[in-house]
């Protein structure tokens, strides 16, 4: 016994003198105790489940995340082509029941605008007289049109302007 006391008397006495020696064992013993926390930490992440299993979970959400992309992406595609499409399609129409004739009466004689958000599409008259209905079809385009237009074309064309700009 009293060799081991010698031994450990010794060793007490070298760590005391030595500066370096003592830096070293604070470090080890530093690194032991980072080495036990990360330990703990690894059992509770796996706790109840094997390296394979959390390994197969993460592929399992990289696929899946991967997939939330790719739909993503395909959403986007169809929003912008929905979007161009929309723009191109009737977003109003406007009409204005009118009498073209003073003695007539019952405005059986209609202007319709059937307009997209930049202002193209078509306006169609309907003129009704005793002798029948004629019908006129007048191509719109920025709110305007080649032809010449009548005051309840006008009018029916600012109202959807109007109507499309609120």
């Amino acid at each position: 016994m009293n060799t081991v006391t010698a031994y450990a008397n010794t060793l007490i006495e070298i760590i005391k003198n030595d500066i370096v020696v003592s830096i070293v064992i604070v470090l080890l013993v530093g690194m032991f105790l980072a080495i036990l926390v990360l330990s703990q930490r690894i059992t509770k992440l796996t706790a109840g489940t094997n390296g394979r299993s959390l390994e197969g979970t993460i592929q399992g959400l990289q696929k899946r995340t991967s997939a939330l992309e790719t739909y993503a992406m395909e959403n986007s595609r169809t929003i912008k082509d929905i979007e161009y499409r929309l723009a191109r399609s009737v977003q109003n129409i406007s009409t204005e029941r009118f009498d073209p004739f003073q003695n007539a009466s019952g405005q059986q004689s209609f202007a319709s605008a059937f307009l997209n958000e930049n202002g193209d599409g078509v306006v169609i008259s309907g003129i009704h007289a005793r002798d029948g209905v004629r019908v006129y079809s007048k191509e719109v385009h920025s709110f305007s049109s080649e032809r010449e237009l009548s005051e309840e074309e006008e009018k029916v064309i600012a109202k959807a302007k109007k109507e499309l700009s609120s």
